[in-house]
């Protein structure tokens, strides 16, 4: 299978595993409030905040173990890439330990903020299981970058896909005939073993040479991993903080129910921005092999033409938010939230800079440049927190947005490119011409039709925003495949559609 294919194959599945996660996740929730109760599903949603704590202990771990296996691969050294698995395999089974006495601790910590005795045995019973099921996780993340390396996308999306919906059914089933919350867990801990199973054995089909020994492990190797991994655990802790200072920001200085009308606007961006990462954002381990082999020109060319393609994808996906957005708020929640829209725009256009970015921060994270991003990542918060603190008090919601987006614009579109560019040897100015092409094929569209809507279309339902909204991405995506792409990257682009019409398009 061609790496185009492949690659191609991997998006289609992971957007889809996300659509279902995302549909899962909504049918799931009033059922299991209705079923549990708003006390045990509160809990239920405490405990898995506790156990999305634990992930933190990984460090970064998995990002380095992504590249040095993805560097072992590209130089096509089997001998490496088992070093590193091993390796990681050891540090893994140590933090899975600190994990396990974690648990045991936050199992006791937790009678002490109830009353019931019924209560305090169910929840230290609910704590230990999942800490548990998160600790045993922890040892297969040793395998990170296989997989991915390997170009197997589809397989684990696919096996993502089956356990979801595999969970989904379980938990219907045994809730529905009142087994409670501990079935809850019981069906986590037992689909997670699962999904680690089906990973181990995806795997080791993609790498026959897998072998697993505790001489293999080294200690320079270890070293190696923990100086990647420390940027990369920066890079997590920023992003973890961009993601919720906002909503602290919004309910200290305006209301708990403003929370909620800026969280819509913030939701339908992050599920853009979810669907968008599933579909390109793939190419640490195709950029880190070029750098293995020190193929400056290939690694340039590639990087920029996936910037030029994320770029099309991301102001189709964006555009169409921006023009449906304000009849779908008020469709979706009603007309008493329409105050969200403005907020979604305004975070919109800072998370389609960075989009357009990934590939940029992909090539940083295979050539080991990556605390340029944590650097910028860190300062990016401070920032946020900074002006959103001073807008929020002249501006509100909207104030809170701009302090988000300001500094995202700034240094995703200036300074990131200029660090970043001059790290991997790349001209400044080929990364800025790059992106010209797709800004001037969209814009000029997308802006005709956000006019010609608002003014002359009236979208009274969701057929009629999903039936334009079709129409729309059609015409947009034509535009893009003709007028964004030089004629080279159309010859690649051509690889990836089956059918002959279809290649006579682009």
């Amino acid at each position: 299978m061609s790496t185009a294919i492949a690659l191609l194959k991997g998006s289609v599945t992971r957007v889809s595993q996300t659509f279902v996660s995302i549909i899962v996740a909504f049918v799931m929730m009033p059922f299991l409030i209705h079923e549990l109760g708003d006390h045990w599903y509160g809990i239920w949603t405490v405990v898995g905040s506790l156990a999305a704590a634990y992930h933190l202990f990984d460090m970064g771990m998995a990002s380095a173990v992504t590249r040095y296996v993805s560097q072992s691969f590209g130089l096509k050294d089997d001998h490496q890439a088992n070093v590193t698995i091993n390796t990681a395999l050891v540090i893994y089974i140590a933090i899975a330990f600190v994990i396990v006495l974690a648990s045991i601790g936050a199992s006791f910590a937790s009678r002490f903020f109830l009353e019931s005795e019924t209560d305090k045995d169910l929840v230290q019973l609910l704590v230990l299981i999942i800490g548990v099921s998160v600790a045993l996780e922890f040892p297969f993340n040793a395998l990170a970058g296989v997989a991915s390396a390997k170009l197997r996308f589809h397989q684990v999306a696919l096996t993502r896909i089956a356990m979801t919906l595999l969970g989904a059914v379980l938990t219907w089933w045994f809730i529905s005939n009142g087994y409670g919350i501990v079935a809850l867990a019981v069906i986590t801990f037992c689909t997670a073993r699962i999904s680690n199973l089906l990973y181990l054995l995806i795997c080791k089909s993609a790498f026959p040479g897998l072998r697993f020994s505790k001489t293999l492990a080294s200690r320079a190797n270890s070293k190696e991993l923990f100086q990647y991994s420390a940027w990369s655990f920066v890079i997590a802790i920023a992003y973890q903080l961009r993601n919720n200072v906002d909503n602290f920001v919004v309910a200290g200085f305006l209301s708990a129910a403003s929370v909620t009308h800026y969280a819509i606007g913030l939701r339908l961006v992050d599920y853009v921005a979810q669907f968008l990462s599933q579909a390109t954002n793939m190419f640490v381990p195709i950029f880190t092999s070029y750098h293995a082999r020190e193929d400056k020109r290939e690694l340039h060319s590639k990087l920029l033409f996936i910037t030029r393609l994320n770029l099309v994808v991301a102001l189709i996906a964006g555009g169409g938010l921006v023009i449906f957005g304000d009849a779908f708020i008020v469709r979706w929640m009603g007309p008493d939230y329409s105050d969200a829209y403005w907020v979604m725009v305004i975070l919109l256009t800072g998370r389609l800079i960075g989009f357009a970015n990934h590939p940029l921060n992909s090539a940083m994270y295979a050539a080991n440049k990556h605390s340029i991003v944590a650097k910028i990542d860190v300062v990016e918060v401070i920032l946020n927190l900074g002006l959103s603190l001073i807008l929020v008090q002249f501006y509100g919601l909207i104030g809170v947005a701009l302090g988000t987006m300001i500094p995202l614009l700034l240094l995703r579109l200036f300074v990131l490119p200029t660090f970043a560019c001059r790290a991997i040897e790349l001209p400044t100015r080929d990364y800025y011409l790059c992106m010209a092409r797709p800004l001037v094929a969209l814009l000029i569209p997308l802006s005709i039709l956000f006019y010609w809507i608002h003014v002359s279309v009236k979208l009274d339902g969701y057929p009629d925003i999903i039936g334009l909204a079709m129409v729309m991405s059609l015409i947009c995506g034509i535009a893009g495949l003709k007028l964004a792409f030089s004629e080279s990257e159309k010859v690649e682009l051509r690889k990836l559609v089956p059918n002959q019409r279809l290649k006579s398009w682009i």
